[in-house]
């Protein structure tokens, strides 16, 4: 009873905020260490090792009781002395003393040889009190600081968007078992060239031995940045990421076209992957002990979309530059993926900003070859309007004061000549239909984002479609709040030269379909992606859809035409084909818009924040078809879409604030204090906005 009133007790006395850190992850060190941990630290962003919690850290810290050091927190990592272990391949029996008294279960994780993915539930029986030890075996451990922040070992009080506490006494590692043996090394030389030019392209690889295990990169692969850190060691996050990684062992490094490592000798699975233009490569290579081992590797361009006038691009990263150094390493991953347009994204709040960027417009941007990356922005961030994204403009358009006035930031964006957008379609933890049905009547809107972690999120786009609205299909990856980079991709026409403006021009005029492996060409009477068709009513509209896909990636099995959101023709083939056509001639008796969809045979549910399906898929922006010069609005469901808005903005005028932000840690005081300024401004927008709605609806029902 005495260890559960002093538990009773800690939670009363703990600060609400105990750690203000000042970086976009929320990571800072935790004064507590043992004979065996060296550091401990608690991050908002909780990904690695498989583990995944959004939380606030600014709840953890060390709390002293009866001279003893006391850690809590939400989500803990926990770097292992190298003296005690460091790249190992051996069995880890661990102790966790912790006080059990307000928790049903916890979870771990930990660097493991042969997966990433390494994520454990310990179930705590109803009814258990007080301080309790836990023992549990890692199998496999290595403990080669792969970990977010050089981390080996990580323990939470939950998944995803967590709030409970733990409550460390102890944490014990003890060796156990046999050690692994290493064979003597030999010197690997990788070698990889496009098949046609001969030149050295650069790409993401694996290299993994006979028992899974990859050996640590070498400072011949490329640095990437992961929030704060640089790392060598690239997970590909099984939940969010992974759909197409061919071998079990998710762990993966980026190269330029040349690596040098010495390794142990024997033979080896060698993985490349370099964007779905080109194939899935998978190779038994094998290394010779003191030996000079070249091994060189042409991939094929198979799929060359350039030589189309289509140009791929990711419209939502997040990769800091300070000055114009960091441009070489940055254009090194784009290249690597295959990314001919990378937009590097500045984040911001209502408090401060993250991930920088040294320069903007053109002054912002950089080349090699026919790759470019350049500066954008994703700000303002709130989970009350959502969050929107800009790109393309002369400078950080932002108005802390007046944060917000999404509309201001929008207007100033277009007056510089960039382009702007609505991020994370259809995702539970934000409303970005309201920042659509707020900016939309303004024409401030010119793409949204609907493909991202593998998923179509289609139902807002469609909705405001059907509206009468011409709203540009685009795919953010997110990284390094989600995927890596190009996981899934805009593909753009452009016509004539290739820059980042044409490249913006091109999207904004709806000349896009996203990806994240098949590539669509899509016709009606001709006329491409994106165009508008003025016809009069019974004219003959042929549409003509084709997918095709690199068969490494997937075979395509299904095929859709759509039609004001519904499937007006479907096509399912009895087994996969790298190619898959779908026809269809309709008359012309009203206005409307059309799209196609092709998508393989994979397929993944995951459950996070929603319930979402990952697949291989592609989807096109609309041709609009306009008939007898009236609008492309659906008569049948826009009437009940305004029904809908029209009730969820007037809750929207008096909705309270939670603290759900991102880096809530930093920003909830003040955006709530500025949402409280705001909201005189907010309730008149909104009338004038149900206004145009209330019109529109009425011109929509009109006979």
């Amino acid at each position: 009873m005495k260890n559960i009133l002093l538990c009773l007790c800690w939670l009363l006395t703990i600060p609400v905020l105990a750690h203000h850190p000042d970086n976009a992850s929320g990571t800072f060190e935790l004064d507590w260490h043992t004979s065996q941990i060296d550091k401990t630290i608690a991050t908002g962003v909780f990904q690695t090792m498989g583990l995944r919690v959004d939380n606030d850290p600014s709840r953890a810290g060390v709390k002293e009781d009866g001279g003893e050091k006391i850690l809590y927190g939400i989500a803990l990592g926990f770097s292992i002395s190298d003296q005690f272990a460091f790249d190992i391949d051996q069995q880890v029996k661990v102790t966790v003393e912790l006080n059990a008294s307000n928790l049903n279960e916890f979870f771990y994780a930990y660097d493991r040889n042969g997966v990433v993915e390494s994520v454990h539930r310990i179930e705590i029986p109803e009814g258990t009190k007080g301080w309790q030890k836990y023992e549990f075996v890692l199998d496999r451990a290595r403990f080669a600081n792969r970990g977010y922040g050089q981390t080996d070992f990580a323990i939470s009080a939950g998944l995803d968007m967590s709030n409970k506490l733990l409550f460390i006494r102890d944490i014990q590692f003890e060796l156990i078992g046999d050690a692994t043996k290493r064979n003597a090394k030999g010197n690997l030389q990788l070698n990889l060239f496009e098949k046609k030019s001969k030149e050295r392209v650069a790409a993401q690889i694996g290299l993994y031995d006979a028992t899974g295990r990859m050996p640590l990169p070498t400072e011949s692969a490329i640095e990437l940045q992961f929030f704060e850190t640089k790392v060598r060691s690239v997970e590909i996050r099984e939940e969010l990421d992974q759909i197409n990684w061919p071998n079990k062992n998710h762990y993966t490094m980026y190269i330029d076209g040349f690596y040098q490592a010495n390794i142990p000798a024997g033979k080896y699975t060698l993985v490349v992957m370099k964007g779905p233009e080109y194939p899935i490569l998978q190779k038994e290579i094998e290394i010779k002990e003191g030996k000079d081992n070249a091994i060189n590797i042409h991939i094929e361009h198979l799929l060359d979309m350039p030589s189309k006038g289509w140009y791929s691009g990711d419209v939502h990263n997040h990769f800091s530059r300070q000055n114009a150094t960091a441009n070489p390493n940055q254009i090194a991953h784009a290249r690597a993926a295959d990314l001919h347009m990378h937009w590097l994204y500045a984040l911001g709040n209502s408090v401060t900003t993250h991930f920088d960027q040294y320069a903007w417009g053109k002054e912002g941007q950089y080349k090699e070859k026919d790759y470019y990356i350049a500066s954008g922005q994703e700000d303002p961030r709130t989970d009350f309007l959502g969050h929107v994204l800009a790109m393309g403009q002369d400078e950080f358009v932002r108005y802390p004061d007046e944060y917000f006035h999404y509309d201001k930031v929008s207007k100033e964006v277009h007056k510089q000549g960039g382009v702007f957008g609505v991020a994370h379609m259809d995702f539970a933890q934000f409303q970005q239909n309201i920042a659509l049905a707020m900016l939309a009547p303004e024409n401030e809107i010119d793409f949204v984002e609907i493909f991202q972690y593998h998923s179509l999120n289609l139902n807002d786009w469609y909705a405001f479609l059907n509206l009468g609205f011409k709203l540009s299909a685009a795919a953010g990856s997110d990284w390094p709040y989600m995927s890596l980079p190009g996981s899934v991709r805009t593909f753009v026409k452009v016509d004539g030269e290739f820059t980042p403006d044409a490249w913006n021009k091109a999207l904004q005029e709806g000349k896009s379909f996203v990806s994240n492996g098949p590539m669509i060409d899509f016709k009606i009477n001709g006329n491409d992606i994106g165009s508008t068709l003025k016809v009069k009513k019974g004219e003959t509209l042929t549409i003509k859809g084709k997918g095709y896909i690199v068969p490494s990636w997937d075979l395509l099995k299904y095929a859709s035409i759509i039609v004001n959101g519904d499937v007006v023709k479907e096509i399912e083939l009895e087994k996969g084909q790298k190619e898959i056509d779908i026809e269809l001639e309709i008359p012309a008796d009203k206005s409307c818009w059309v799209a196609v969809k092709v998508h393989g045979e994979k397929a993944h549910d995951i459950v996070f924040q929603s319930d979402f399906t990952k697949r291989i898929q592609a989807h096109t922006s609309p041709i609009y078809i306009e008939v007898d010069g009236q609008p492309t609005w659906s008569k049948e469901k826009a009437p009940q879409i305004i029904d809908m808005l029209l009730d969820r903005m007037e809750q929207v005028k008096e909705m309270k604030y939670e603290r759900h932000d991102n880096e809530a840690w930093e920003s909830p005081d003040r955006t709530e204090e500025m949402l409280d300024a705001f909201r005189s401004y907010l309730r008149t927008w909104i009338d004038q906005t149900k206004e145009y709605y209330i019109n529109r609806k009425k011109e929509i029902v009109r006979p």
